[in-house]
């Protein structure tokens, strides 16, 4: 008797007579930036003429909108009570581990960006130096992990863009390339993606020619 019931176990535990079913294929697993390059602490660097001169996080939380600047953290690490280079005003609080951890990703990628030398972008600093543009970026993070879902003033869009002042500033530059990234509240980073940025820097260097003719 002992030994018909061991048999039944082992049977049904998956022993060597069980009928295991195929286990259902694996989901293509979504591109990953080498790990060095995540690794690497987020700094200001210069690649190629291009200066990633600072960065920025922008915690949303419940429904509301952002203050801007007031609310909006500076620096790569921020910290609250910290004023971060550039900046005349501390932080009002600090950056969550996981906006810091997608930034990070975003970093990554804009260095392999900018590694690259994309031609148009090239093409933009070049003909559009009196129209404003320069080769200067700045790494944007939105950090919805605290907001309402959904979000009733909508999910900021993971993208490449410039922003220009609305009028010069002494000693301050006329724009930058903002690097812009999402946290949602799922914890999904999003970063530029191939299509929008090509995208944009098409449209974008059509509009320079058109102005420098």
């Amino acid at each position: 008797m002992r030994l018909v019931l061991w048999s039944v176990v082992a049977i049904g535990c998956g022993g060597p007579s069980a009928s295991m079913p195929e286990a259902a294929p694996r989901p293509e697993a979504e591109p990953q930036v080498p790990a060095p390059a995540l690794a690497e602490r987020m700094e200001t660097f210069t690649t190629n003429g291009y200066l990633l001169a600072g960065a920025e996080y922008w915690p949303y939380s419940g429904s509301a909108e952002i203050r801007y600047p007031e609310e909006v953290l500076w620096g790569f690490y921020p910290e609250k009570g910290v004023t971060a280079p550039g900046e005349t005003d501390p932080n009002l609080a600090s950056a969550r581990p996981e906006a810091i951890a997608c930034a990070r990703k975003a970093f990554a990628a804009l260095r392999t960006f900018v590694t690259s030398d994309p031609p148009k972008l090239r093409q933009i600093i070049e003909l559009g130096a009196a129209q404003g543009y320069v080769p200067r970026f700045y790494l944007w993070t939105n950090d919805y992990g605290r907001a309402d879902q959904p979000y009733p003033p909508g999910l900021r869009e993971a993208r490449l863009w410039y922003w220009k002042r609305k009028a010069p500033e002494a000693g301050r530059p006329p724009g930058y390339w903002k690097w812009e990234s999402s946290l949602t509240q799922r914890g999904e980073c999003q970063v530029p993606r191939a299509d929008q940025i090509e995208r944009y820097l098409s449209e974008t260097l059509e509009t320079v020619k058109a102005a420098a003719r």
